[in-house]
């Protein structure tokens, strides 16, 4: 497994403290309910919608949270959460099949996503959210020249016009990225474990 991978994996940590007293729920809905709503909007629900289901499912997590038990062997915390979101939007075409014909046609296709889809599409939205939460959080730590040597390295640019761009040895530009890349993979570690 690399060590993204490995990175990624969800720890019960924050589960039991939400399990146990009500006052980490704020922390617990701060790091989920972005999340919640990319997985909703994933499946091809439009913003506003989108809005209200995160509130539902947050909502069926807060109802159901002390009847969840950990196993990580039998599912993971993510699969037991796109279950519900999935089940929420499932609810919420159905309802809207009987009250508005027109955007229920619109939704049809997103009632044949399979629980299996649901959780790849939770698993990339995971990754991308915590990335993107270690990529905000590290970014005004370097100079604007370690940033722009990670960003263009992750481009694609070839190290040899990053040196000439910015004006540095392509030793540099390998550094400058390293130091970048390090970071932001300690960082997600850091998030997913306190996170999780």
């Amino acid at each position: 497994m690399a060590v993204m991978d490995k990175a990624f994996n969800t720890k019960d940590t924050l589960l039991f403290r939400v399990q146990k007293n009500s006052e980490s729920w704020d922390e617990f809905t701060s790091v989920y309910k972005r999340y919640i709503y990319l997985i909703i909007r994933a499946m091809k629900i439009n913003h506003h919608d989108a809005e209200d289901l995160t509130q539902n499912v947050l909502l069926k997590v807060w109802k159901n949270i002390n009847d969840y038990t950990y196993n990580p062997d039998h599912a993971r915390f993510r699969t037991w959460l796109s279950r519900i979101c999935r089940n929420q939007v499932i609810d919420f075409v159905r309802k809207k099949k009987t009250h508005d014909n027109k955007l229920a046609h619109s939704y049809a296709e997103t009632v044949k996503i399979s629980q299996p889809q649901v959780e790849a599409l939770a698993e990339d939205e995971w990754k991308a959210h915590v990335s993107t939460a270690a990529w905000e959080n590290i970014k005004s730590n370097f100079k604007t020249e370690a940033m722009s040597c990670f960003e263009m390295i992750n481009d694609g640019r070839e190290v040899q016009a990053i040196a000439k761009e910015l004006n540095l040895s392509e030793s540099s530009v390998y550094v400058y990225s390293k130091r970048v890349r390090d970071n932001l993979i300690a960082e997600v570690r850091r998030l997913n474990n306190s996170w999780s």
